[in-house]
């Protein structure tokens, strides 16, 4: 039997099992390959449930899974265990930490997920397919994720242009994309991958902006933060070089395939095309690319550039992202591929983004140098007590734990905008009812809260870009800027205003992804 990701066998419901057949029989077969088994299943199951509930992987209750399979009358001969492409095997690598493996190592297949669960192929994957010995990792091979204040030559972006995820045909989020690239180019090159739907409208925009170059690519949404390369730096002292490499979370929308499987609809139809354009950019900028069997999303992780990394557990640890592994195993994982000695563990992400990233450590949390850490903060128990609590136990993780280099925790409070952000009627419009018939989830209903926090901001080379709300919160955005000028006296802060893109989830952060400068030697 294959050992999968999203669907993996006896973890969430004999659905999910079955499910693990598509990759084998193709997508158009395998519901009815799930609907023949489906009456023959269980005894040969729960041999298998015995064997597979005793191995280090498993960190979730078989509970349901044994309770949907008992009703399954007949029995099935299972295939033997397979390590297969595409398929997470059950046997990880000593990288991970769990599981047996023998003196050389084991294979870990990385499993492919877009929307119709259908295989894709890795020309620059770390581990070679068939083999047992695994590849070096970004880590034995020296290289690290730099912190995002160390020098750039330069910063993704990507144009939005769907109607069914922006209002009013996305031209007011067009127009806050376009205001954010103008800031950001005021310091470095901006590179705006455009559909080719919009790549006119968007070389329109820019036709007078010499710092942003407009590149033709296919995408389905504007997340480059999440689904582009996260990218990872090897220095050699004694010549001052430097090499610039790409590392690929496998990125399937926030977890949506497993979801989809407990019948909630994923935030996007299709993203196989977010998917190809974070893959292709190592590919135009002549890097060498990683490829890490986690799901998950740049987003999700925060880096000194000196060892030490952060995350959240309410999105790394999410039921949908990576359940047949352990804290340890992910946090194994984590080091490996980013090249870091020590993974602090926040608690939560910002309230309001719990359907959405599932609390991206970028909304709550951000390095400003190694040592030093912008938080989040509020400490009204009356008009936001959810965000207290989450705040505060995030600092006492904060407090609680030394980095790699054994320094105690330099803690800037930012507060967050008070009163929260909602979403109004005027925002919501006539597509919303489209886009939830076209298979969308992204439509936010007046009243919700939005995840907005001033820490989704980009370091840039010489400055510092901070979203602002307005209104309201006027005041809130001049606090914020106060407090990004303390943490970085030495660079230039502006504030952009950016409400119609947060009603898309994100901010500033999220719709950037930085490419490190090499060194001099290497960029001539």
């Amino acid at each position: 039997m294959f050992i999968g990701r999203a669907s993996v066998c006896f973890l969430s419901s004999y659905r999910e099992t079955m499910s693990l057949y598509a990759p084998t029989y193709g997508s158009s077969g395998s519901k009815a390959f799930t609907r023949r088994l489906s009456t023959s299943f269980a005894p040969a199951y729960h041999h298998h449930l015995a064997h597979i509930s005793s191995w280090p992987i498993v960190r979730r209750s078989f509970q349901d899974a044994a309770a949907a399979a008992a009703t399954v009358p007949a029995p099935l001969t299972i295939p033997p265990f397979t390590l297969g492409r595409g398929h997470v095997c059950g046997v990880l690598a000593a990288v991970v930490g769990g599981g047996s493996s023998s003196s050389t190592g084991a294979y870990i297949p990385i499993r492919s997920h877009n929307h119709s669960y259908s295989r894709s192929s890795y020309s620059h994957s770390v581990h070679s397919v068939g083999s047992f010995r695994a590849a070096p990792t970004p880590r034995e091979l020296g290289f690290r994720m730099p912190g995002e204040y160390e020098r750039h030559a330069g910063t993704w972006m990507a144009f939005p242009y769907d109607p069914y995820l922006w209002r009013d045909e996305a031209r007011p989020a067009q127009q806050q994309q376009v205001a954010i690239a103008r800031a950001i180019s005021q310091f470095e090159p901006v590179w705006m991958l455009a559909d080719p739907k919009v790549y006119n409208v968007a070389c329109d925009y820019f036709r007078e902006v010499s710092g942003v170059e407009v590149i033709p690519v296919p995408t389905n949404d504007v997340w480059v933060r999440d689904w582009g390369p996260t990218c990872l730096v090897r220095d050699d002292p004694s010549t001052g070089d430097r090499e610039v490499a790409a590392m690929h979370f496998d990125f399937n929308c926030y977890g949506s395939p497993a979801k989809m499987e407990h019948g909630l609809p994923p935030l996007l139809p299709d993203w196989s095309r977010d998917r190809a354009a974070g893959r292709s950019l190592p590919q135009l900028a002549g890097m060498r690319s990683f490829e890490c069997p986690l799901h998950l999303e740049g987003g999700a992780v925060h880096s000194d550039g000196d060892g030490t990394i952060m995350v959240t557990e309410e999105s790394v640890l999410h039921w949908s992202r990576n359940l047949e592994l352990t804290q340890q195993q992910i946090e194994n994982l984590l080091r490996e591929y980013l090249g870091a000695e020590r993974v602090i563990w926040l608690w939560k992400g910002m309230v309001g983004d719990e359907q959405g990233t599932n609390g991206h450590v970028d909304n709550v949390a951000a390095f400003a140098a190694p040592g030093t850490v912008l938080l989040a903060w509020s400490d009204d128990p009356v008009a936001d007590p959810h965000l207290r609590t989450i705040c505060q136990r995030n600092l006492e993780a904060l407090q609680d734990q030394a980095d790699a280099r054994g320094r105690t925790m330099r803690v800037i409070k930012v507060p967050c905008p008070n009163p929260p952000l909602l979403v109004v009627p005027g925002d919501v419009n006539s597509l919303a009812a489209a886009a939830q018939a076209a298979g969308y989830n992204t439509c936010q209903p007046a009243g919700r809260r939005l995840p907005a926090s001033y820490i989704n901001s980009y370091i840039v080379n010489g400055g510092v870009v901070v979203p602002q709300f307005g209104g309201q919160h006027s005041r809130n955005d001049e606090e914020a800027l106060v407090a990004f000028a303390g943490a970085f006296p030495d660079r230039k802060v502006v504030g952009i205003y950016s409400r119609e893109l947060l009603l898309g989830g994100g901010n500033i952060h999220c719709l950037t992804q930085n490419l490190p400068a090499a060194a001099a030697k290497r960029s001539s």
